[in-house]
């Protein structure tokens, strides 16, 4: 597969553009950034079938419900697809947060997806309708393996990255880390310990550049520096976020938030 380490140093040049007025660099604040892309629609109509309680808005994207399986694991999954059935230029497989579950990607997923960049978000072991056999329901590495070989099926020879937001970013650490083969990853407010794991003791096990997104403002001083010597531990791009947490950061008012529009930029360098 193509790879998005050689990403790095260009979206190093779109966060000098969008990263914070808080930023050590001093820069444009991200919510001062146009709006650009295209937006949501509100009020409905809403995706029916198997996805009515996602309350995902109808769309030119494909949209539609599917199973990850493995060695003891279903995952009730949601695929997002290109408008007009056409090749994406990269997958994002997203990883989601404590206080949701598939759905709550389906924002963001389908703006991606209105840009080209297809998706996969599923239900994580012990969370909405997961049915997990595996011994450590914390541990990312089976899940996200899972995930990855339905999105292979699909589309084998384009670039892969792995995006988890807040419970899930610290998981996408640990899933790379643990070597699974993903061509980037994104961490949006991902704690600096889950389940016991400090991410810190495991960054010298990424070999490839990813992108940590944090508010200092919305998740503490003390979080956010431990995101930093992570990004730099790791070679990563560090954006520092006004407010937000989490999935939160990558959408606002229904538009990709520049933050959004980063990753976007990064999956498909």
């Amino acid at each position: 597969m193509r790879s998005v380490k050689s990403a790095v140093a260009g979206v190093a040049v779109i966060g000098m553009l969008l990263t914070g007025c808080g930023a050590e660099n001093g820069v444009e604040d991200p919510g001062e950034a146009k709006e650009s892309g295209p937006a949501l629609p509100t009020g409905g109509p809403y995706i029916q079938g198997e996805l009515t309680s996602c309350f995902l808005p109808e769309t030119d994207v494909g949209v539609e419900p599917m199973q990850v399986s493995g060695a003891e694991l279903d995952l009730p999954a949601i695929r997002f697809s290109p408008p007009g059935g056409r090749e994406p230029s990269a997958v994002l497989v997203m990883l989601h947060q404590t206080d949701g579950d598939r759905c709550g990607w389906g924002d963001f997923a389908t703006l991606a997806a209105l840009e080209g960049v297809a998706g996969l978000s599923f239900d994580q072991c012990g969370y909405g309708a997961a049915d997990c056999g595996i011994k450590d329901l914390d541990d990312p590495v089976p899940q996200v393996r899972a995930a990855l070989g339905e999105v292979r099926k699909q589309w084998p020879d384009t670039p892969v990255v792995l995006v988890g937001a807040s419970m899930g970013g610290s998981q996408t650490v640990r899933a790379v880390a643990a070597g699974l083969d993903v061509d980037g990853w994104v961490d949006l407010s991902g704690p600096s310990i889950w389940a016991g794991v400090d991410l810190a003791t495991v960054a010298d096990k990424i070999q490839t550049p990813g992108m940590i997104a944090i508010s200092e403002d919305s998740d503490g001083p003390e979080e956010a520096d431990a995101a930093r010597a992570l990004a730099e531990a790791t070679s990563s791009e560090f954006v520092p976020a006004e407010l937000g947490h989490g999935w939160d950061l990558v959408v606002e008012e229904g538009r990709l938030s520049p933050i959004g529009q980063q990753v976007v930029a990064y999956a498909t360098r």
